[in-house]
């Protein structure tokens, strides 16, 4: 009987495990006291054999292991300062290898993206993942046919958010008295985008701010319709059919611009909006409330954060700041992404002239809120209630 056919051959051994095969020459090398005869056995060359029972008569059982294939030189390797940099960027933020090489590139540090791509897969570094329900990206909107500054999303945010701002902010941001309620409207197109605030989330203050967008968007020359699409919360006319038929026949029509609401339960119709209020954590309370010394202080920060929003922080989505992305449809001044970022609370009460008393939902009433800080108390707030 041919020997040969006990012995599987060398290579069938190292394809199912490596150190098992080299052990397996040392062992019958033992036995034979013999290289050819082994390297016949195992039907592989004296050379394998011999590399073999050198490494283990040199190293014992670590000889038996792979040994580094790690060039002894890398003259193209990434310095160490230029990881680091990728590295804790990326896990203090979270952000994409795009917006990370931007913001490498304007602290004057050149870097490639396949050199970022490589580095967080070198160190395993993983972004920051969400599960959506929806497996497919939804479209709501014909970007080719949709006009700039025409149809906006418009919500409201809590500052005084728990899950997302420390203790030690929402106490110092109660002290100086920063308004809780941050009344935000972006526009699909451009993504360009105004900011207003409130003590109360009331109807009163919703209205206002939309009227404030349309008059402000009139003042530089727009004359198209403009869309405002909210949820369907109270302080944006609730869920009653004839409130926004109302509110669409008597108040927006004549101004050219129309209230829509989205489904119930239907975020994501509000995707641009929503996502922008997380930018607005990430990149403004977060790091700058608690340098605020004062009111006057936090409303100057927050002029300042819409102006850089608008005209200099850079928008992968659109390639763009939304200010460049507009000035692609025409010629507008730079001001119209400055738009006055005021208190709504102390603007003067509109509700008297576009809804008369009478009976149904259009009675004007004092509205009975709980204020941020968790108090019940009355306030001089008009809401139309039936």
């Amino acid at each position: 009987m041919d020997l040969n056919l006990l012995y599987p051959k060398y290579t069938e051994l190292r394809s199912a495990n490596k150190e098992f095969a080299r052990k397996m020459v040392i062992s019958l090398y033992h036995h034979e006291r013999s290289i050819s005869k082994v390297a016949a056995l195992l039907r592989t060359t004296r050379k394998t054999v011999r590399k073999t029972i050198k490494r283990f008569e040199a190293h014992k059982e670590e000889g038996l292991k792979d040994l580094s294939r790690r060039p002894k030189r890398s003259p193209n390797k990434t310095p160490p300062h230029l990881e680091l940099a990728i590295i804790s960027l990326r896990k203090r933020t979270g952000y994409g290898r795009d917006r990370i090489v931007r913001i490498l590139r304007e602290k004057g540090i050149e870097v490639k993206l396949s050199t970022v791509r490589y580095v967080l897969k070198r160190y395993g570094i993983k972004g920051k993942y969400k599960r959506s329900k929806y497996r497919r990206r939804q479209r709501f909107y014909d970007f080719e046919t949709l006009y700039p500054l025409s149809h906006f999303e418009v919500d409201l945010k809590e500052i005084y958010d728990r899950d997302t701002l420390q203790e030690a902010c929402i106490t110092h941001a109660s002290k100086i008295n920063i308004p809780p309620y941050q009344w935000t409207a972006i526009d699909v197109k451009t993504r360009l985008r105004f900011l207003s605030y409130s003590y109360e989330k009331s109807f009163t203050n919703g209205l206002i701010f939309m009227l404030s967008v349309i008059y402000f968007l009139r003042a530089f020359g727009v004359k198209h319709e403009i869309i405002l699409q909210t949820d369907n919360g109270e302080e944006f006319g609730g869920k009653s059919v004839d409130k926004l038929d109302y509110l669409n026949r008597m108040v927006f029509k004549p101004l050219n611009a129309k209230l829509i609401h989205i489904p119930k339960g239907k975020k994501e119709y509000n995707a641009f909006v929503e996502r922008s209020h997380q930018t607005d954590d990430n990149e403004f309370y977060i790091p700058q409330i608690e340098l605020c010394r004062d009111l006057k202080e936090f409303l100057f920060r927050a002029m300042r954060w819409q102006w850089v929003y608008n005209t200099i922080r850079f928008h992968s989505s659109i390639s763009a700041t939304p200010y460049e992305k507009l000035l692609q449809y025409g010629i507008f001044p730079k001001k119209i992404a400055l738009f006055p970022v005021m208190i709504l609370d102390k603007t003067v009460n509109i509700l008297d002239v576009f809804f008369p008393k009478r009976g149904g939902y259009y009675v004007l009433a004092k509205d009975h809120c709980v204020n941020f800080l968790g108090d019940s108390s009355r306030y001089s707030t008009y809401a139309i209630i039936p």
